[in-house]
């Protein structure tokens, strides 16, 4: 009778491992695909921005950070790890991800509800954080690094 319980045991403890494995594994599927579906949302946003750019299309700073992982996988580095000795603010940092991602002034005014010279504004400020010159093209420096 014993030898039946500790090969019950031995059999029970077993299965048990082979469920918390196989538990563990659709853990991180499920999170896997979480994240996958996130990033496609963001690459959906992306591509609506390049085509019909509108106030609101990302809503909130969870979808903003998968459009930063996007455009860092699309376009190389992350760009915020590069910038983030020069103190620039969230928004500042929103709008060097939207010029990396090759948006013009007007499709970022729109997104952000502001006026185009506003863009030019914003962009003349980041150039004075990032000790660039007069001459020197903000577009050109964000794309290149």
């Amino acid at each position: 009778m014993e030898t039946y319980h500790d090969n019950w045991n031995a059999c029970l403890l077993f299965r048990n491992k082979q469920l918390t494995k196989q538990l563990k594994d659709y853990q991180n599927a499920s999170a896997l695909a979480e994240y996958s579906s996130a990033l496609l949302v963001s690459m959906g946003q992306l591509l609506r921005l390049h085509q019909h750019p509108s106030y609101g299309l990302v809503r909130d700073e969870a979808e903003w950070e998968n459009l930063f992982t996007v455009i860092d996988m699309l376009y190389g580095d992350c760009l915020s790890e590069k910038l983030s000795s020069y103190g620039l603010s969230m928004q500042e940092l929103k709008l060097c991800y939207l010029v990396r991602a090759r948006l013009g002034n007007k499709a970022i005014a729109v997104l952000f509800n502001i006026a185009s010279r506003s863009v030019l504004k914003a962009k003349q400020r980041i150039k004075g954080k990032l000790a660039l010159s007069a001459t020197d093209c903000l577009d050109k420096y964000i794309q290149q690094h």
